[in-house]
């Protein structure tokens, strides 16, 4: 009986695997259509924001819709593992990224002000909403596509052996890289620096995904480092202007590498450390 049992569990992992490769593509294509097709029919930065926030809002309806319906992934249980949300992660990732980006950003102004303009325009306070509304939704998705997802490969339970857990953080750092192919920093002469700041990030947000067994901590790291450029100090090359209290001259370099490197190393560690102190995330506060 159990001769019988290895080959179906076999071909039902590899069916899953198979359906995993061909949903991901599926959702990428959906979601250019809809990042390019939507922002064409603004007149305004305004409309720009409104319309990528619709576009988000569908786009991420579209992807739970594919990941529970066609692929039969546990798409609650990819957000928390079953647990409820963590209030506390959330907020532990988003205040020590925020800190540590607005604390460099300042300091870096400080050092060197002649790369930086003030840039605030009339009517920010709806700008800041929209901008705030466009970082929750994105940041969202792309937690549930390049963790959640990746995280949920091969079945319906979290991958704890060390060198598994390797693969699926690289997995996550490279489609991570991937997903920001199209923006325009990468483009440009500091296109490497870009993409080697993506890469790292994604490895380090998965690396928290897996150990805190949820989106919480790192989703908060990701809104809080969008955020930061969108309201305090945006650049040229930003993929989505926004309007910002500074604008920050000149291209990705080696040091905004080192400043935003540190800014997520710290911010990692942080968490962890806040682990090591609390028993255990299944008796954080809940939403």
């Amino acid at each position: 009986m159990s001769d019988i049992k290895k080959p179906m569990y076999a071909r039902e992992e590899m069916g899953r695997m198979v359906k995993w490769f061909f949903g991901l593509p599926l959702m990428f294509i959906i979601h250019l259509i809809l990042s390019l097709f939507l922002p064409m029919k603004a007149d305004s930065q305004r409309m720009v924001l409104l319309l990528n926030i619709i576009s988000y809002i569908v786009f991420i309806a579209v992807s739970a819709i594919v990941i529970t319906r066609f692929l039969k992934f546990p798409f609650i249980k990819m957000i928390a593992s079953g647990r409820p949300l963590s209030v506390k992660l959330l907020a532990i990732g988003f205040s020590s990224m925020f800190v540590m980006c607005l604390g460099t950003s300042f300091l870096w102004k400080t050092l060197q002000p002649d790369q930086f303009v003030f840039s605030l325009l009339p009517g920010w306070p709806v700008d800041f909403a929209l901008s705030f509304a466009l970082v929750i939704l994105a940041a969202f998705l792309e937690e549930i596509l390049c963790r959640a997802y990746v995280a949920y490969f091969v079945k319906d339970t979290l991958e704890k052996r060390p060198k598994q857990t390797l693969l699926y953080c690289l997995g996550s750092a490279a489609l991570f890289a991937i997903l920001h192919f199209q923006n325009p920093e990468v483009n440009g002469p500091g296109a490497i620096y870009a993409m080697v700041f993506y890469f790292i990030m994604g490895f380090a947000l998965m690396t928290i995904y897996l150990r805190t067994e949820g989106i919480e901590a790192s989703l908060g790291i990701h809104i809080a480092n969008n955020l930061a450029s969108a309201w305090f100090f945006t650049y040229d090359s930003s993929v989505l202007k926004t309007n910002a209290i500074f604008t920050q001259k000149g291209e990705i370099g080696p040091l905004s590498l080192l400043q935003a490197v540190s800014c997520i190393v710290v911010s990692t560690l942080i968490i962890f450390i806040c682990l090591r102190k609390t028993p255990s995330v299944k008796s954080s506060e809940t939403l």
